[in-house]
């Protein structure tokens, strides 16, 4: 079984020959590598002119979705394996795909983020282990398509029409959108928990915050997209109930807190006060799982950035909803 592996790549100079290099030393030989160049202006191509792979260059940049397509138009393995240049595989990750394809039922055989990650600082564990946990959660077979590491036989890739290119720039939800549409038709998606990959991303406070934003507001606007525009799709996605629960808390802690400054009242920090233990009490499932593994320290940080985190994400929510008012589809 031929796996073709596919890589868009924007300005990945700094992870892109690590990526390669773990793919190479796979422990599975039947496969070949396209690196899909979307107008980088670093040394992603000169990087990847090392390695035995095919590259495929777009002199304007045009987004994620547009270079996984291009990748996948070119490839001729039967699967096709997506991955970033910011992704570390295992040897074991193509051989793996391979044994799960052997089941002819299965479309799509998607993993998850490990939890084990290089970069120490709060924001960027803290973000992986949210990633992990997240889809480590999920059952057998999801709606989901993960493409950090995600393969699919390619012609049901072509099939269901591929990435929605209206998706611009950097990967954000044009994956999920995709999964969505695989669960409607539906195409059968196996959770594999055996292949976890190493995500080499840093995040910094404000990007953090940045990139939540950004994909709270692709989430909702694919779920008023879905509902509003009658598209008829199966909604799905990995974010569990509890967080999405503790949106409207985090909302209500920032407005007592405004209510108390404004008003000079304490008596406002009290509901607050209740609001904030609600939601850690919510969150409690994931927040005890952070403090299992990082310990004690990590836990009690968790507890106070939790809140501002699903702020933020309520915040992409509203600009979702402003958005899709003003007609705005994407």
């Amino acid at each position: 079984m031929h796996i073709s592996v596919v890589i868009p790549v924007y300005n990945g100079a700094k992870t892109l020959a690590e990526c390669l290099e773990a793919i190479y030393a796979s422990d599975y030989s039947d496969y070949d590598v396209i690196v899909v160049d979307d107008a980088s202006t670093d040394e992603s191509r000169a990087i990847a002119e090392r390695y035995p792979c095919r590259i495929m260059s777009q002199p304007v940049n045009k987004g994620a979705a547009w270079a996984k397509n291009e990748g996948a138009l070119a490839a001729y393995g039967e699967i096709i394996f997506f991955t970033d240049a910011d992704v570390i595989i295992q040897p074991d990750t193509l051989r793996t795909i391979a044994e799960d394809f052997q089941d002819d039922a299965l479309i799509g055989v998607v993993g998850l983020l490990g939890h084990r990650l290089r970069y120490a600082n709060f924001c960027s564990q803290f973000k992986n282990l949210w990633m992990h946990y997240t889809y480590r959660r999920q059952p057998k077979y999801v709606g989901l398509f993960f493409t950090s590491v995600a393969s699919i036989r390619r012609k049901s890739l072509l099939a269901m029409g591929a990435f929605d290119e209206h998706y611009l720039g950097a990967s954000v939800t044009e994956d999920i959108e995709f999964g969505q549409r695989l669960l409607t038709g539906g195409c059968k998606v196996f959770l594999d928990q055996r292949l976890t990959v190493e995500h080499v991303k840093h995040y910094g406070f404000w990007g953090l915050l940045k990139c939540d934003l950004q994909r709270s507001r692709g989430l909702f606007m694919t779920f008023l997209r879905n509902k509003l525009g009658r598209t008829g799709r199966k909604h799905w996605a990995s974010v569990p109930w509890f967080f999405t629960l503790g949106v409207p808390l985090a909302g209500l802690i920032v407005l007592f807190a405004l209510f108390a400054l404004a008003s000079w009242l304490p008596v406002w920090l009290l509901p607050a006060l209740g609001a904030y233990v609600m939601l850690v009490a919510l969150n409690w499932p994931f927040l005890g799982f952070m403090g299992k593994l990082r310990g004690k320290w990590f836990l009690l940080r968790s507890c106070l950035f939790l809140p501002l985190n699903l702020f933020v994400s309520g915040l992409g929510i509203v600009w979702a909803i402003v958005d899709y008012a003003r007609g705005q589809r994407y």
